[in-house]
């Protein structure tokens, strides 16, 4: 198993997730790609709650997709160049300074997933990925119907492995049971 500090590679432990890591692409709202590695690392603890809301998905006939789990500060700094709106992008951290850390990406304490059908083709939900509009609210009145359903879902089955939504994205999760580490700039080669 891969391990360093405290983020492990996803697949070591169960390889039935798909990874479709966004921001290791050109296909992500930067049109570039922002980190250099296509392995998904995630924080180890944060990593068990995951499978076990994956094995719930899988119950109903249904796979999880990884779009973004652990991601470097310096990531999350080329996204708040581009978009300096907490409510989409979080203010990117002055490391040499900080003194309290959050769960987070950076520290690989949260994910952003969303369902897929058995055979990994997609389902509808209420927007694609990183929307940054109403439609990313799971709570958003134009949400209906399947997309609302499935969302729902999704957010009923990580809630129950113990994770925490994020209000303004129907895809992100936060891993709150887990205390936070430092953040990273590790680099996977």
């Amino acid at each position: 198993m891969k391990q360093y500090s405290n983020l492990v590679r996803l697949l070591d432990l169960d390889n039935d997730f798909i990874i479709d890591l966004r921001y290791s692409t050109p296909d992500n709202f930067t049109g570039s790609v922002v980190y250099d590695f296509q392995e998904c690392y995630i924080d180890i603890h944060t990593a068990d709650r995951l499978i076990q809301a994956k094995n719930l998905a899988k119950k109903d006939g249904y796979r999880m997709k990884i779009w973004d789990a652990y991601r470097p500060v310096s990531a999350q700094q080329k996204f708040w160049d581009l978009v300096q709106n907490n409510d989409f992008v979080a203010y990117p951290p002055d490391m040499a300074t900080i003194k309290e850390f959050k769960n987070s990406h950076m520290n690989g304490q949260c994910v952003d997933v969303t369902l897929t059908a058995a055979d990994g083709s997609d389902i509808p939900m209420p927007s694609k990925f990183d929307e940054f509009s109403e439609l990313a609210r799971l709570d958003c009145p134009k949400t209906t119907g399947e997309a609302r359903k499935n969302a729902e879902y999704l957010r009923d089955i990580m809630v129950k492995a113990g994770f925490t939504p994020y209000d303004g994205e129907w895809w992100h999760f936060y891993d709150h049971n887990v205390e936070p580490v430092r953040y990273s700039e590790q680099s996977f080669f």
